[in-house]
Parts: C-alpha cells; sequence; structure tokens
C-alpha cells in the first residue's frame, strides 16, 4: 500500500499540527495513520470523517477528539494530503 504524503497549507497549520503531536500523542498518531492509509474512507474513520459543504466544500474534516480536527484536501490523482487546518472547531 502506498502512504500519502503529509504537506501543510503554511508554517502555522505545520505548528499546529506538531503542537497536537505533543499534546494529544495517541489521538494524533491515530489520526496520522488514517489520513496515510485512507484519506478519503468515511468507513475505515470510524465516523471521524465528514465531507464539508458550502464555503468549504471539497474538504475533508477528520475529528480528532471532540474539540480538535483537522481540514484537509487529496490531490487528484497523487498520494498527498494536503492539511488545510488544524485546531479547534472553527
Amino acid at each position: 500500500m502506498t502512504k500519502y504524503q503529509i504537506k501543510f497549507k503554511n508554517s502555522s497549520v505545520e505548528a499546529a499540527w506538531y503542537s497536537l503531536e505533543n499534546d494529544i500523542p495517541e489521538p494524533m498518531e491515530r489520526c496520522k495513520q488514517f489520513i496515510q492509509e485512507n484519506p478519503e474512507d468515511r468507513i475505515k474513520s470510524g465516523g471521524k470523517l465528514k465531507k464539508l459543504k458550502g464555503k468549504l466544500n471539497g474538504i475533508l474534516q477528520y475529528d480528532i477528539t471532540y474539540r480538535t480536527r483537522i481540514h484537509y484536501k487529496v490531490g487528484p490523482g497523487e498520494h498527498v494530503v494536503y492539511i488545510e487546518y488544524v485546531g479547534y472547531h472553527p
């Protein structure tokens, strides 16, 4: 299985990711594993993944905990996940 590469929208998003890895390492490890292996599989997400609508149409949201989440896009035809947002419920 080819793992998906993770790329961040900017340095602030990347810093937020690493901050959460320090604060909540186990949920972040599960999140990272999911998006590297099955970033669009709602069934394998166990109810943590949803497709956003409206002005965020095309963005996927993965709930890390009940308060924290990431927003991302999967590059079409490539094995890259582009992280757009990391943090608390916006």
